[in-house]
């Protein structure tokens, strides 16, 4: 992240330190969503807490290089990651979008895609 690019690497250790603040449930009731109107279910938290397991799990059987630029991880790739991580094919496509959305995410937060926590606290009306 700090060279500007927000790599699936980032993206482990940003899920890394959410597991480690504790339960996703937790985690969540300390942003302000209820200024963006958003509620979620119990139910919600269970399917992102299990996704957020899957995906590490996906992550730990990709190569350096392609967590460094997923754009190498080609279909025989994603086939390779999926039979390694226990996973189906279209859940390493997933996660591959997913990080494609939060590469964006970051690039709109900080620009260049480095993160800028004060304009995401801007975001949050904080």
């Amino acid at each position: 992240m700090l060279s500007g690019k927000f790599t699936l690497k980032d993206m482990y250790k940003q899920m890394e330190a959410v597991n480690k603040m504790g339960p996703l449930k937790q985690v969540m009731s300390m942003i302000p969503l209820g200024k963006l109107g958003m509620k979620v279910s119990d139910d919600m938290f269970a399917v992102t807490q299990e996704k957020m397991k899957k995906y590490k799990y996906i992550m730990d059987s990709m190569t350096d290089k392609e967590l460094e630029d997923p754009k190498h991880i080609n279909s025989p790739r994603i086939t390779r990651i999926a039979r390694g991580s226990g996973t189906k094919y279209d859940e390493v496509r997933e996660l591959l979008k997913y990080h494609k959305m939060m590469q964006k995410t970051m690039k709109g937060m900080g620009g260049g895609g480095k993160f800028n926590m004060q304009k995401m606290m801007k975001k949050f009306g904080m």
